[in-house]
Order: C-alpha cells, then structure tokens, then sequence
C-alpha cells in the first residue's frame, strides 16, 4: 500500500484522482493587464496573503464530503509541507486517502481576486502531473475497486494516467466522471496527446465540461447556447450525461431523464475561485442522495452560490454550507438531510 495511505476497508461513494493544490489566496482591487502594477489588499487579520486548500479533485471531494459523501482520493503527492497540509485537511474532512508520496513539490496555484470576486489563476504543477498509467495500476487498483463513482480532470492529471483510471473503473462497474476545467489548447500542451484528450472523454459516464472549454473543444464561439453545446459533445462522444457549468448563468444539463437549463442561485460573489468544483460536489453529493437528474443540478448550483461566498474553494465550515445550500434549495430536501446525517457531528 502507497506510505500515503491513510483508509479503513468499506465501500465508498465516490474515489477521485487528479490535482491536489496548495492555494495562495491575494486580493487586489482590480485584475491587471499587460505591464500592469498596483498594491494588494489585505486580507482578514490584516495579512496579504493566506494559505488554502485547493485542486479540482480536492476541492469536489471537500465539498461532496462536507455534505455527507463518503470520499476518498487516491495518486500522487509530495511528501512536502505543502502535502502534510493538504493531508491534514483531507483527515479532518474524513476523505480517505490512497497516496503515493514521492520526494516532489505539491503542486501550488496563486490566486489574485478582485473586488468584484473575479480571479486569475497561476499554476505550479507539482507531483500530480508526473503520475503513469503503471503507477495507477499498481498503486491504486484495489481502492478505485472500492468506489462506486470515480472521478477524474482534465486539468494537471496526464491524460494517460486519467485514462488508466477510467478504465480500471469501468471494468470495477463504477460510474465515471470527468471533469473537464480547462480547454483543449492548455490540456495538450502538457498534458497528452488529441487521441488521449479524446479517449477521456469517451469514457466518461458523466462529462463536466465549464462552458469555456466546451467552445473550444467544439470550435464555437463561447457565447453559444450552453444547452446546445452540452447536446452536440454529447452526440460526438456519445456520454450518457453532459452537465455544463455556465459561470453566473448557472448550468445545462443534457441526459435522456431530462434536457434543459438551470438558473444560478443569484449571490453577491466574494470570490470565484472553485466554484465548479463546488458544483461538481453539489452534484456527486445529490446524485449519491438519489436525486433526479434537474434536481441534483438546481442543489449543484445551489452549492456552487456557498462557495462563492467565501474566500477560497475548499469548504471552510460544513455544517453552515449544509445549511445554506439547502437554504438556496427549493427541491425535495429529505434525501439531502439523510446524507448529512451520516456526518452531522463533524467539522
């Protein structure tokens, strides 16, 4: 077993692998251009930068296991200070764990957020981005073997080794999941190959495209109607769900239950950051709870409008994020509240 792990035997909702980040949280008062210069804002306590846990992966799954999900995520980290944080917190969240840990940085994005909640996002890869297809199989088989929903990203995971766990998922008759948060152009200048970029997606249960890379995936302007861009990836790669995330606009989703758009729940944004992954969360956690298709979206948008709320894309507190995400619900709540219960006693 990798000397990351840290899991009890039993079966899990949902195992995930991909990028697991460290987040240096700025605010500034605006977002700057080409040869642009101006001072950072300070943040709570007077300090200029904070520290938070952060990654696709890590995020959906903080925010899944916040609302009841039983998580787990699995891959490979660095054995650093920046990994031991990120590890405190999966312990504290109850996310078992099944890590390789190698004597490698963790990967580190730095975040500048305006005062409108706007951000831009710079990326260190770390260890996540040197995982194989072998290291997958030889590691991690047994766990993924564990999970009855596995989830992977386009984002800092390689293609190859998203694939391989895929596959070794689909053979386990897990349901899989692929999140897609960057567009094609950035995924394969480090991340593979177009054949691999399509392999992924094709093997995707359920495709989580932001509506960004979706347009450039397909060759559209990215003001196209989210709804029909979630139909067209759906006939090309023949994927038996398309959920695409359309920022403050809320979300299309395009399955045979049910085909249509989905209204965010309209916040004051704090902050941006994550907001997807929160969706993504939202979504594993009411599909786990049993909710139909435009139910589980409306709850998924409802999860994503708490996060935007709070600095940072990780969930800080989850007994107020069940609360007011069900607050900004206003379909069947009694399948949710069942999920919480599994966790109503933990931070």
């Amino acid at each position: 077993m990798p000397n990351g792990a840290v899991s009890e035997d039993g079966p899990l909702d949902v195992a995930g692998i991909g990028s697991m980040v460290v987040d240096r949280m700025h605010r500034a008062a605006r977002l700057l251009g080409d040869d642009g210069k101006d001072f950072l804002l300070p943040l709570a306590g007077g300090v200029l930068i904070e520290r938070h846990v952060g990654g696709v992966i890590l995020n959906h799954l903080g925010w899944a296991a916040a609302l009841g999900v039983r998580c787990g995520v699995f891959g490979r980290q660095g054995d650093d200070e920046d990994g031991r944080f990120l590890r405190a917190a999966m312990d504290e969240r109850g996310i078992a764990r099944d890590l390789l840990l190698v004597d490698e940085p963790t990967s580190l994005s730095e975040i500048f957020v305006d005062l409108a909640g706007e951000r831009a996002i710079y990326m260190a890869p770390g260890a996540t981005t040197a995982t194989t297809p072998g290291q997958v199989r030889e590691h991690h088989a047994r766990f993924i073997s564990r999970a009855r929903r596995v989830t992977t990203e386009v984002s800092q995971l390689p293609l190859a080794a998203a694939l391989e766990a895929l596959q070794i998922a689909g053979r386990a008759g897990a349901e899989t999941w692929v999140d897609l948060d960057v567009p094609p152009s950035v995924a394969l200048a480090t991340l593979g190959t177009v054949d691999e970029l399509d392999a992924v997606l094709r093997a995707a249960d359920v495709l989580k495209p932001s509506k960004a890379a979706l347009a450039e995936l397909l060759q559209v302007d990215a003001t196209s109607d989210a709804g029909e861009l979630a139909a067209a990836v759906r006939e090309r790669f023949e994927t038996p769900v398309v959920v695409v995330t359309d920022g403050d606009r809320g979300c299309a989703i395009h399955s045979d239950p049910f085909e249509g758009a989905l209204a965010a729940h309209p916040v004051e944004a704090i902050d941006t950051t994550g907001a997807g992954d929160a969706f993504l969360g939202g979504l594993l956690a009411s599909r786990t709870a049993g909710l139909a298709w435009d139910e589980a979206g409306a709850f998924a948008n409802a999860v994503a409008a708490v996060c935007v709320g709070q600095l940072g894309a990780f969930p800080l507190d989850p007994l107020a994020a069940r609360s007011t995400a069900l607050g900004f619900y206003d379909g069947p709540a009694g399948p949710l509240e069942a999920l919480f219960a599994r966790r109503q006693t933990t931070g």
